[in-house]
């Protein structure tokens, strides 16, 4: 099963936040392998990536409020998956935020394979921040089931009680 845990941040409760993330998401004793790290950039530069978010802040003038989202795609430690696929999946699931600048980091370092997503909370494009609803995770859940249907991937399978569909800590729960 693939499921997705999805924060925000906001300014205040946590400066310099933003930054500390980027760097444990992008280590790469986390992201090796087979030579290669697993880091992209979506509409920004991962050498460059927070300065790359902030530009877009300041030329909008947004910069306050939520400041960026953290996602995470993960798959059960017993699921035979292979990470570039899995980082494939990622970066496929993190085209859902239309112009908007995501930092997309694989991690192989644990028994269970796992993508980090960090997204900026300003559009690019339009200056529009991300506001992500209930409806819009339940979007980007769905989208995540079809992606990895699509990849042969793992699929989180809701039991009967979880169909109505799971708060936020019952599915953080079930991601742990």
């Amino acid at each position: 099963m693939a499921i997705i845990s999805f924060t925000n941040y906001k300014r205040g409760q946590t400066t310099g936040c933003m930054g500390a993330v980027m760097r444990y998401t992008m280590q790469d004793k986390k992201t090796e392998f087979d030579g290669r790290r697993l880091v992209t950039g979506i509409n920004c530069q991962p050498e460059s990536v927070y300065a790359d978010f902030m530009t877009t802040k300041r030329l909008h003038h947004k910069t306050d409020g939520v400041l960026f989202y953290h996602m995470v795609q993960s798959f059960p430690k017993d699921a035979a998956v292979d990470p570039r696929q899995a980082h494939e999946a990622a970066r496929r699931l993190a085209e859902y935020f239309e112009g908007c600048e995501v930092l997309v980091c694989t991690h192989v370092d644990r028994e269970h394979i796992h993508s980090h997503c960090v997204i900026n909370s300003v559009n690019f494009e339009t200056g529009k921040k991300l506001h992500m609803a209930k409806e819009q995770i339940q979007e980007l859940m769905r989208r995540n089931d079809m992606i990895c249907q699509e990849m042969g991937l793992p699929v989180f399978e809701p039991t009967a009680q979880q169909a109505r569909g799971m708060s936020g800590a019952e599915y953080h729960t079930a991601l742990k």
